[in-house]
Parts: C-alpha cells; structure tokens; sequence
C-alpha cells in the first residue's frame, strides 16, 4: 500500500512536470511556495525527476530536457 506522503510527492512531481511542460521551465523558489515544502524536497523531487530523463535541472530551477540541449547547442 503507498503511504500518503509517497502520493504528495508523486502528485507534486507529476504537477512540476505539468508546469514544465506548460512554461517550459520551473523555478525551485516558486515550487517551494507552491507546494509549501522545503528546499529539501522540491531539490530532491528535482534529482527523481532528472534521472528519469525527465527535465534538465538549471540554476534556480529546471528545464525541459529539448531545450536544455538547444541551450548546449548555443
């Protein structure tokens, strides 16, 4: 059975990858406002995410992975 914080933290990572697909960048300070968590977890919700293959993280935030590689690009 999962517990209820193991289905906050799928909730608030499928809603940061909503974000993310919606701006195409996230910030780690606006989540944390958001959510109402600490550094501590949107960090590590970030490092999940990015092993994943699904974002790029950034300074301050993150991206999404195409266009991290266009940055790379540049």
């Amino acid at each position: 059975m999962m517990s209820f914080e193991n289905k906050k933290s799928i909730q608030r990572q499928q809603t940061i990858l909503l974000l993310l697909a919606l701006d195409g960048k996230v910030f780690s300070e606006t989540l944390k406002q958001r959510f109402n968590v600490s550094d501590n977890i949107i960090y590590n919700d970030m490092i999940y995410l990015e092993k994943a293959g699904l974002l790029k993280r950034i300074d301050a935030g993150a991206v999404v992975v195409e266009a991290y590689s266009e940055l790379e690009e540049k």
